[in-house]
């Protein structure tokens, strides 16, 4: 009773940071890079991006994006207009399905302590805490993959219903058409099936997928089709010639750098070694897992394989089946912490136990020092509207700017034309070299009225090199200078007027 009272206090502590953290919460460059593709979508009917424009013909129409979270938050700016906070509600909405999901199920599987110690789990952890308030899609797809797992066990503890492998196949197949990682969910569930010699079921799940998948291709027109889709896939700089479409076995090597999203930084370290070791020390009480595990391992497998990066962040597609592994096996040692019965190599189930405890301290510190810092960064929503009146004037409805991502937020509709630094940053990694003169060049002829620079793009962007002579020659010139930010004013005609 006592341990459990300090597991609530806890609980209610990270709750109350939280919430904290939710009120002015700064942005994340893809709350405006992915934000804007739901922001055309609901204005529009389809997806283009002035932030990237000049890539790809991304400014014309965009379709490779992550279909079904767009149309989330399409539906969210219907409703709530579009603004930083009704965007990222999207991912908290889920988040809080997730919950209630995942919680009930380790209720109904081990108990309600276990069901408290896995919301501790749940909630400390660094990605939940950090993307269930920021707009992306990977909340989503780890809600949905989990719905499809759920129904898949389904199936295997009541053979032959085959209504709930058809829901398990539909979940998986929504999960790929909201970020093409779920497809990991689609593969593993047809593995999984064919590993325990349901064969006839395989076919069944992986056909029953592609209604669902087919969502993603919604947008998909005769002028706008497969042809202009890997078109955009392996021109854009930001895919680094994505492997989703691998023209060879040589992707294969990727599975020997899988490491790297466990161990990439201390939140996800803490987490991987208290993953590590539990599952070590009580694998063999957890060989009645047996799908679980192996379907924990399908996923890990099949995402090192399709995934573009190995960004931690990617990690919340497993964190289900990571957390529900972490609570079977520390509950299993809590209820026989003091026995002193040998385990492996000499270690008692209490010495296990004392080391686990150790490793959750540390996992619950470490998350807690990163979630502290999320909370504590705020953003202030009138900021951007405070320095376009100041240093852009009233009247800004034919202005085109160059500025930092999240400039849209709240002033996407005050504009002609954002588009966006980053924008800059992707064509230089495509060779082009935009820099000093050649970037006030590019501006004059795409007719940029603004260029506003912080210093995080100051030096690439060759400003400081700019001499008297190029300011005259493109007609730009100081506007002002102040501490972290340039802004460049065109005061001549453009070159094409």
């Amino acid at each position: 009773m006592q341990h459990i009272t300090i597991v609530k206090v806890l609980i209610l502590l990270t709750s109350m940071l939280f919430v904290f953290s939710l009120w002015q919460r700064s942005p994340d460059i893809d709350d405006a890079w992915i934000g804007e593709h739901a922001y055309w979508m609901a204005e529009k009917g389809y997806v283009k991006s002035e932030l990237m424009h000049g890539i790809t013909m991304q400014d014309t129409r965009h379709i490779v994006h992550h279909k079904f979270f767009t149309l989330n938050g399409a539906l969210f700016i219907s409703i709530l207009g579009f603004s930083l906070y009704s965007i990222k509600s999207v991912s908290l909405v889920w988040l809080c399905i997730f919950l209630l999901i995942f919680i009930g199920y380790v209720r109904r599987k081990m108990g309600n302590d276990a069901a408290w110690f896995a919301l501790l789990l749940a909630i400390a952890n660094a990605f939940i805490f950090q993307y269930s308030f920021v707009f992306r899609p990977e909340i989503v797809v780890m809600t949905l993959g989990f719905l499809s797992y759920l129904f898949l066990e389904k199936y295997f503890t009541e053979e032959g219903e085959y209504k709930y492998l058809a829901i398990s196949g539909l979940f998986a197949g929504l999960a790929a058409a909201t970020h093409l990682n779920g497809l990991i969910f689609m593969a593993a569930g047809a593995v999984l099936l064919l590993m325990r010699k349901r064969f006839k079921a395989s076919v069944i799940f992986s056909l029953l997928t592609l209604p669902a998948f087919a969502v993603y291709f919604y947008d998909f027109t005769y002028q706008y089709g497969l042809n202009f889709w890997l078109y955009q896939v392996n021109d854009s700089p930001a895919l680094h010639k994505s492997t989703i479409l691998p023209s060879s076995f040589a992707f294969l090597g990727k599975i020997l750098n899988e490491h790297l999203r466990f161990f990439h930084s201390p939140k996800e370290i803490s987490l991987s070694i208290l993953f590590l070791f539990l599952l070590l020390v009580n694998f063999k009480n957890l060989k009645s897992e047996g799908n679980l595990l192996k379907y924990l391992m399908l996923l890990v497998i099949f995402l090192s394989l399709i995934a573009v990066h190995t960004t931690s962040k990617y990690m919340l597609l497993y964190l289900p089946y990571i957390m529900l592994i972490i609570t079977r096996s520390f509950l299993h040692l809590y209820k026989n912490r003091q026995s002193l019965l040998p385990l492996k190599r000499g270690l008692t189930i209490r010495k296990a136990y004392q080391v686990s405890l150790v490793l959750l301290g540390l996992f619950l510190i470490t998350n807690l020092v990163w979630n502290t810092g999320i909370a504590l960064k705020k953003f202030d929503p009138q900021k951007n509207r405070q320095l376009s009146l100041k240093y852009l004037g009233i009247q800004t409805a034919d202005l085109k700017v160059l500025a930092p991502m999240t400039f849209i937020f709240n002033e996407i509709g005050h504009f002609k034309r954002i588009q966006s630094d980053l924008s800059i940053i992707e064509m230089q990694k495509a060779g082009k070299k935009l820099s000093g003169p050649a970037l006030l060049k590019y501006a004059d002829n795409l007719k940029i009225n603004y260029l506003i620079i912080t210093d995080e793009y100051r030096e690439r962007f060759g400003i400081n090199n700019l001499k008297p002579e190029n300011y005259l020659q493109y007609g730009y010139t100081v506007s002002t200078q102040e501490p972290g930010m340039i802004i460049l004013k065109k005061t001549l005609p453009f070159a094409h007027e």
